[in-house]
């Protein structure tokens, strides 16, 4: 048996077990009396059946639980069972599922200049307007209840650092110190302008880890001044040891597709943070498209567009403590491009998963429901991305994502009974689950476009690092 797939179905086998099901019911108080719904069909309701759960009547539910497992309960007995300790139940079981995707999978398949490649990225959906009090939206043409989920993302290894849920009004940039918390030395952070603080970069460098960032066009920069003036000790004048930049000044004589850098810039009126700076103009076709959507959004915000503004929107501006010998002045755009993996993971949380699909119900209804899918999103992950290190090992090929997350939700019909038998029948379900990846999940690569492996070949430690 491949080690991967031993460590899977060892970790599946443990958070799916009847005796630790049974704990955490009694632990939450989802249990205190026999009840026609147990704590495993509690749970493979939510996980495995749950994508219409907050769009469906309760009658509607109640056929489903007859059919599905023979169970005759009314719709309001169903009801009542949608409480405080039907949600903590669920948030223990996601909890540990996090906890155990983060062992399985902490061992990416490649050796490369990082250990991790670490984003950080929110999505956000409107809710029914009676969940107001406890997830708040912003209002006006938006919706007055919304729900914004927070997800620190490896890309290497396909691990879920953490998931954690807010409000639609909270601000990304507050998320900064839980993905400090998360910060180890040789991660790499693909930093998006949402989370953009110099003090977050500072820290990440001082912790041995490197940054890729966007840089916001508000952001001052200076340069060592290579002829400052000194006093009559011989001693530099402060005001003379730094050249401040103009960024705007750089890119008027740009051509389309360009590249420039700047090595040893600091950055931030303090000068505290050095860094390189990679500035690329873009290509017509992609500025008029950029200026198409700044023109929306100005507009949408009755702002205004200045000619900086438009100049600023036309290029690519990068800082980054990434050393010239590891990344090339020429590829820190295509590594940057990582990010979009993130982007559709939220794909796959909406379109297949259907996590935004919810409906007015009770608020502990569409709490099991979130916390359901969101077990059901981290086990196919896990699967996905173990499927996807054993096939590149074996057979030195990459799968698709988004087909491979539906392969996995085609078997949740199975998985839902299978996967509380212990460990045989989990490794035959999961053997043929992997199979099918293996055959129907290949990545489809189109002319001209870089795929994520060939991104990855930049970072391989070279012969000469060993």
């Amino acid at each position: 048996m491949h080690k991967r797939l031993k460590i899977l179905i060892n970790n599946i086998k443990e958070v799916f077990s009847l005796k630790l099901l049974d704990k955490l019911s009694k632990k939450t108080k989802f249990v205190r009396r026999r009840s026609k719904i147990t704590a495993e069909t509690f749970l493979a309701f939510n996980t495995f059946l749950s994508e219409d759960i907050c769009s469906k009547s309760l009658s509607t539910l109640s056929v489903r639980l007859a059919a599905q497992y023979n169970l005759e309960i009314s719709p309001q007995a169903l009801n009542e069972r949608f409480n405080e300790y039907s949600v903590q139940f669920m948030r223990e079981v996601f909890n540990n599922m996090m906890l155990s995707q983060n062992k399985i999978l902490s061992h990416p398949h490649r050796k490369l200049n990082f250990s991790r490649i670490l984003v950080n990225d929110s999505t956000s959906y409107g809710l029914p307007s009676k969940f107001y009090n406890e997830f708040k939206g912003s209002g006006g043409s938006s919706s007055k209840a919304a729900i914004k989920i927070q997800l620190q993302y490896d890309l290497l290894s396909g691990s879920f650092l953490c998931c954690d849920t807010y409000n639609g009004t909270a601000s990304d940039g507050k998320y900064v110190e839980v993905m400090d918390k998360y910060t180890e030395a040789g991660d790499l952070r693909l930093t998006d302008l949402g989370y953009y603080k110099l003090d977050y970069l500072k820290q990440i460098d001082a912790k041995g880890a490197f940054f890729i960032s966007k840089l916001k066009s508000t952001t001052v920069i200076y340069k060592k001044n290579p002829n400052p003036q000194r006093n009559s000790k011989g001693e530099i004048l402060k005001s003379t040891e730094y050249i401040k930049i103009d960024i705007f000044e750089l890119i008027k004589p740009l051509a389309d597709g360009q590249t420039i850098e700047l090595k040893d810039i600091y950055i931030g009126s303090k000068k505290e943070l050095k860094s390189r700076l990679i500035i690329t103009k873009l290509s017509e076709e992609n500025r008029k498209k950029r200026k198409n959507k700044l023109i929306k959004a100005v507009k949408r915000d009755c702002g205004n567009i200045n000619d900086r503004s438009l100049a600023w929107n036309g290029v690519n501006v990068y800082i980054t403590n990434v050393p010239e010998n590891i990344l090339a002045t020429e590829e820190i755009h295509d590594v940057y491009s990582l990010r979009w993996q993130v982007e559709i993971m939220f794909k796959i949380w909406k379109s297949i998963f259907k996590i935004n699909n919810v409906k007015p119900v009770k608020i502990e209804r569409f709490k099991c429901f979130l916390y359901g899918r969101l077990i059901a999103l981290i086990l196919s992950s896990t699967i996905v991305f173990s499927a996807r290190n054993i096939i590149y090992e074996e057979d030195n090929n990459e799968i698709s994502e988004l087909k491979s997350f539906c392969v996995v939700t085609e078997f949740f019909s199975t998985l839902k009974i299978e996967i509380f038998k212990g460990e045989l029948a989990i490794l035959k379900l999961i053997k043929t689950i992997i199979n099918t990846i293996r055959k129907l999940g290949k990545k489809s690569r189109k002319k001209g476009r870089k795929i994520v492996t060939d991104i990855l070949d930049y970072l391989k430690i070279s012969v000469d690092d060993l």
